[in-house]
């Protein structure tokens, strides 16, 4: 028969056992919970999403009444990045402790000592300051602290609006929370990055002069590694400095300190060598001041310059953003390289353009006749738009407006020699139809299988006031009639391209000018200006203007008035041409 004391052992060691079996179904408990959130944080999205998701799902397997994920800015300032179970009321006070000097005082306390924090009655603890438990009425707090490559880079804070009493299985589960959406986090950051670089990359791709690649770089630069500045940096001509070229502002007392980097102290020196660097602390910083930096490499040198980002804040910086700087530094190189062969090719073209423009208007009795040439807005290329005026002698005048396909200092090329062919052909015989056949036959054999032109030549005789023209592939020119008010398009003149098909025929038309008539000649960089909608200027509206205009205005201000209502239309994207002729007795 048992004794006592037997009977007391097997009674402890029951109690152990049950504790033993309470604390295996506690850690299967939590070891469920988490494998649960580990499959809601497992598709990798933003930051943003990823923080909203967390938020959510803390909140939900905790119990919380609200919940919400900060990150640490510039000076230590926190930033609400998602929250969940606030009213609006209950958010503007949110907000308010949020920019208030020190608040958030629980949270600020879990993210600097990168443990979680929990707190059964915030009315009892003495590491609460009253406002947050009689003001904010928060009472139960958890504060989850989520760091990035050892730097802390925010936490989420879940709010009771009533005392909790938080057992060991609830500080295992927070502990875990942690874990999981701090690897979360530094996937939606890959994940940022990623995106980034790609829309980096076709951003600039689309840049094509140096001072809009450089400020893209600084931008792209920024945002990428969430930076407060970058600065684009150039080789000097001793190869052993690097010169701020853009981003820093050469006023303020960043921009003017580091105006130049010497590239023969450390750690500096590793941009040399082609290895991004990362400087903590930087010299005589009067605050907190860091940097990272990557070689910018370029086709025939190892070095062409650097990209710098300072972060006057704690710098939270990982294998994964060096990466990505060192990606967007490659990328730049070579857009740079490319912004300086198209800016040495665009100086050669308007060079060349410039000689095909020089073009010295007619002084004719009782006529007044203007030009404008406009080169396209943003960056485009130059293209092969031209006109030209001569005398043919006897009263007569040679007028030619046209474009050439191609960019740059080949269409260029192109254009002159359409040009001075036509004008060959025209001393021979100024018939506006013959001479467009034997330029057209002349351009196939000459011009590439994928290039052509189209223009409008026409001969004006100014004794008798009597224009012939004819017309290759080109808008159809536009004829006011002051006696009337209406405008004639010239639409039925036959021609097709020019260079595209040998033996091509050409229809003439002709007209005499009456006073106060205008004849408008231009090319389709004007009608296909198009505007956010994706709809064109088209020839309707140049015809408006023409009649609204024509009595009123010169030819040189209605030539200029034209591009102008073009450019607030939209975007003119391509040269422009606008030719007129008023008659004026």
């Amino acid at each position: 028969m048992a004794d006592a004391a037997d009977i007391q052992r097997a009674g402890e060691g029951v109690d152990e056992l049950e504790k033993t079996l309470k604390s295996v179904r506690e850690d299967s408990e939590v070891a469920h919970v988490l494998l649960s959130l580990a499959g809601v944080l497992a598709e990798v999205g933003p930051v943003e999403a990823t923080l909203e998701k967390a938020v959510r799902v803390s909140a939900e397997i905790m119990r919380a009444d609200r919940a919400f994920a900060v990150t640490v800015g510039a000076g230590d300032r926190l930033e609400i990045r998602a929250h969940v179970g606030f009213d609006a009321d209950g958010f503007d006070l949110l907000r308010q402790r949020t920019s208030s000097p020190g608040g958030l005082g629980l949270l600020r306390s879990a993210i600097s000592e990168r443990e979680p924090l929990l707190i059964d009655d915030a009315v009892n603890d003495p590491r609460v300051e009253p406002d947050e438990a009689h003001k904010y009425g928060v009472r139960g707090f958890v504060g989850i602290p989520l760091s990035r490559w050892g730097e802390d880079f925010g936490g989420i804070a879940l709010e009771y609006t009533h005392p909790k009493t938080f057992s060991a299985r609830d500080v295992s589960l927070v502990q875990g929370i942690s874990r999981q959406i701090g690897v979360a986090i530094v996937n939606a950051r890959r994940f940022n990055l990623m995106s980034g670089l790609r829309a980096f990359g076709l951003t600039l791709a689309s840049r094509l002069s140096l001072t809009s690649v450089v400020d893209q770089v600084v931008w792209g630069a920024v945002s990428l590694l969430g930076g407060d500045v970058a600065g684009v940096y150039f080789l000097d001509a001793t190869n052993r400095a690097l010169v701020a070229s853009g981003g820093l502002d050469p006023d303020d007392d960043l921009g003017e300190r580091f105006a130049r980097i010497d590239l023969e102290v450390d750690p500096w020196r590793a941009l040399t060598q082609g290895r991004p660097v990362v400087v903590r602390d930087l010299d005589n910083a009067p605050a907190q001041l860091h940097a990272v930096a990557a070689p910018i490499p370029g086709e025939d040198s190892p070095m062409l310059g650097a990209v710098v980002v300072f972060f006057q804040r704690p710098l939270g910086v990982g294998p994964d953003e060096m990466e990505a700087l060192s990606v967007l530094a490659g990328q730049a190189g070579m857009a740079i390289e490319n912004a300086n062969r198209f800016e040495r090719q665009r100086r050669v073209a308007r060079s060349l353009q410039a000689g095909l423009l020089s073009t010295e208007m007619p002084q004719l009795e009782n006529f007044e006749v203007a030009a404008v040439y406009e080169p396209a807005s943003g960056e485009a290329d130059v293209g092969g738009d031209f006109f030209d005026v001569y005398s043919l002698g006897n009263e007569r005048y040679a007028v030619v407006v046209g474009d050439v396909s191609g960019k740059g200092a080949e269409a260029a090329a192109r254009t002159a020699m359409a040009k001075y062919m036509l004008r060959a052909f025209t001393i021979r015989n100024p018939n506006p139809a013959s001479a467009l056949y034997y330029l057209n036959n002349a351009l196939a054999h000459d011009l590439e299988a994928d290039r052509f032109a189209t223009l409008v030549y026409g001969v004006f005789d100014s004794g008798s006031r009597r224009w012939t023209i004819a017309r290759g592939g080109h808008p159809p020119p536009l004829l006011y009639r002051a006696s009337t008010g209406k405008v004639t398009a010239y639409e039925e003149l036959i021609g097709s391209i020019l260079g595209a098909f040998e033996d091509m025929e050409f229809e003439e038309g002709s007209f005499v000018m009456e006073p106060g008539d205008v004849f408008l000649i231009y090319t389709d960089g004007l009608i296909e200006t198009r505007n956010d909608e994706g709809l064109f200027y088209g020839r309707r509206r140049i015809e408006e203007m023409l009649k609204r205009f024509a009595s009123e205005l010169s030819p040189p201000d209605l030539t200029l008035r034209m591009y102008q209502d073009a450019q607030q239309f939209g975007v003119v994207s391509d040269d422009t041409v606008i030719f007129a002729m008023r008659c004026v007795g």
